[in-house]
């Protein structure tokens, strides 16, 4: 049994809202930001979806009949019920019926709208205000994380630092990361990660945050 199929079996005796399964699932990888009652902000990855519906996967527990949303890369948000859960993967049976090319196409860049501005499509972001340090040429400077992503981090610092100049963030649980700084509006700054965090440290370290609060 393929992956599509297994999509809706944990609940086959009830068809929902559709009286038929979507005639075409698309097998795919996209990461995105899980919203969940008691979850907080989580990272998790698509791993196929179809017009009524997606398989997800979260190391953060989830629960069968919890309503969630997800936001991927370059904006496009899904929400759904969540119909079983295993291993780490969960079912998600959409509140509506999505158009999957639209929602693919926005999600790699490639819509008309994200052509024309040739935007690259920005990771999902999540909400922290954790402490950390920056540390610019052997000085260490107290900063607090107000946002994340895989590939970078919005901070807010006392200093205003240059911009391009290559940094250090260390954040506690993480591995420090080597970033340049985009943006600075004198009390926020913009970091871009030159390596991006793997999404299984970033993915464990967020589920850790959440579990202290």
């Amino acid at each position: 049994m393929g992956a599509a199929e297994h999509q809706f079996d944990h609940n086959s005796s009830d068809p929902g809202p559709w009286p038929e399964r979507a005639p075409r699932t698309v097998t795919t990888l996209m990461v995105g930001k899980l919203i969940c009652a008691g979850a907080g902000e989580q990272l998790c990855r698509v791993r196929n979806i179809s017009a009524t519906g997606m398989m997800l996967e979260s190391p953060f527990p989830l629960r069968e009949a919890d309503t969630i949303v997800v936001e991927l890369r370059g904006g496009p948000v899904l929400e759904g019920t969540i119909m079983w859960v295993s291993g780490g993967r969960a079912g998600v049976q959409f509140t509506a019926p999505i158009d999957v090319e639209e929602v693919l196409a926005a999600a790699k860049g490639s819509s008309p709208a994200a052509r024309l501005r040739r935007a690259v499509p920005r990771a999902p972001r999540f909400a922290i205000g954790c402490t950390a340090r920056l540390v610019c040429n052997g000085v260490s400077h107290v900063a607090v994380v107000e946002n994340i992503s895989q590939s970078g981090a919005r901070i807010h610092l006392a200093s205003r630092p240059e911009l391009d100049r290559v940094v250090t963030l260390v954040i506690p649980g993480l591995t420090p990361h080597s970033c340049t700084i985009r943006w600075n509006d004198g009390e926020s700054a913009g970091l871009a990660f030159i390596e991006m965090i793997p999404y299984a440290e970033l993915a464990a370290w967020l589920t850790e945050m959440q579990t202290q609060r």
